[in-house]
């Protein structure tokens, strides 16, 4: 006869959602257990110590502007180190930097003096307006509102890319202006100890099995190798592996390839992004991140993350170099590659329409599938779903 061990609440998954979801339990006086299968917390959003330098799993940064971030971490406890707002732009006649007017308000005059801010960079605005009333692929909603030139083509598309993990366009415009609007409220950054940070604070105090997969959910019961549980209630804080446990999260993922690299001299004066508006080689995105928080590097040495698209194909490590070096007009012959991280499943895709309010899902009675494949590709919408789904287990 099989013995089970009994709670309240079992979260099958240790990613933000699973997190999320558990602790609000947790504090509203629920016996929860979380099973994960890894051998630490944060599925996707970990980091890892290489040789003095600290590595994110895939270029990852977090956005304090987050309206459920506050809601479940002391925001200021992350010691997030911010990235400069703006932009450096690489164009065909040197490299550009767009600032943001909001924050800086001589930023302005240097922008339209750049040649980047022209009279087609007004429907972007229209864009907004727009997308509220109609969603949509985002590159049809930038072509309707007339949303021309270089701002959209050199800077906000490249921009994109590296934020959604893809650049054919057809995102959800809705998803694509309310994650500009974000980054607009708020200033990404990282924190000191890497992104893990965040899953670890999450977890504390929480009853976390690590190194336990789950084989089998039923009706308010979970298999292990290990052993069986029972509660009321299962949440599938559904990752990517979880298609065989809930087939309805089986859902179409964006991937990447993340190149680290090593070198004593800064190609950057500042952590700022870094986009090549020509669009000529694979890298989307790239910044010195220890230029925001000089933990992620040893004295005397920098590190460079260099995100690329493995729709466009899977990039060698010397055609990232050859981009890299014409990105920050530097050479990058002499750098040191401390990692690569290929991540099929960066982020799920979020096609039109998007529904604003899907956060969770109901399997049966007893289950419920949460996470940020419910419609929300982001941190954000991992830790919305996670505890709403807490929330209609309360309810």
């Amino acid at each position: 006869m099989t013995e089970f061990t009994e709670c309240d609440v079992l979260v099958v998954g240790a990613g933000l959602a699973g997190l999320a979801c558990a602790q609000r339990l947790v504090d509203r006086g629920r016996d929860v257990i979380v099973l994960e299968s890894a051998d630490r917390v944060g599925g996707r959003v970990t980091s890892d110590d290489v040789d003095g330098f600290i590595v994110d799993r895939g270029f990852q940064v977090l956005n304090p502007a987050y309206p459920s971030l506050a809601e479940v971490v002391p925001v200021g406890r992350l010691g997030l180190r911010p990235f400069p707002r703006a932009i450096a732009v690489r164009r065909t006649d040197g490299l550009s930097t767009l600032k943001d007017p909001t924050r800086d308000p001589f930023a302005l005059a240097g922008d339209l003096s750049s040649g980047l801010v022209t009279l087609g960079s007004a429907g972007l605005g229209a864009f907004f307006a727009r997308a509220a009333a109609v969603d949509e692929p985002y590159r049809r909603a930038f072509d309707v509102a007339r949303f021309t030139g270089p701002l959209r083509d050199e800077v906000v598309e490249p921009f994109l890319a590296g934020v959604i993990c893809e650049d054919q366009g057809a995102t959800s415009s809705r998803f694509v202006s309310w994650l500009l609007r974000l980054f607009a409220q708020g200033t990404p950054g990282v924190p000191a100890r890497g992104m893990r940070a965040l899953p670890e604070l999450l977890a504390r105090g929480l009853d976390v099995r690590l190194n336990t997969p789950v084989t089998e959910v039923a009706s308010g019961t979970v298999r292990t190798d290990g052993g069986a549980f029972a509660a009321r209630s299962v949440v599938l804080a559904a990752g990517p592996g979880c298609a065989h446990l809930a087939p309805s999260a089986s859902v179409e993922w964006h991937g990447t390839r993340t190149f680290w690299f090593a070198c004593d001299a800064a190609p950057a004066s500042d952590a700022r992004i870094h986009v090549d508006g020509r669009r000529t080689g694979p890298v989307t995105t790239t910044c010195v991140t220890s230029l925001a928080a000089p933990s992620y590097a040893p004295d005397g040495r920098h590190l460079v993350p260099a995100l690329t698209l493995t729709e466009r194909g899977v990039a060698s490590e010397q055609d990232v170099r050859s981009h890299l070096a014409e990105i920050y007009g530097v050479p990058t012959d002499g750098w040191e590659v401390v990692a690569v991280h290929d991540l099929p499943h960066t982020v799920p895709a979020v096609r039109p329409p998007y529904d604003t309010g899907r956060r969770v899902e109901r399997r049966d009675d007893r289950t419920l599938i949460c996470g940020d494949l419910m419609g929300n590709a982001s941190t954000e919408g991992a830790l919305a779903s996670g505890l709403a789904s807490a929330d209609a287990i309360l309810a």
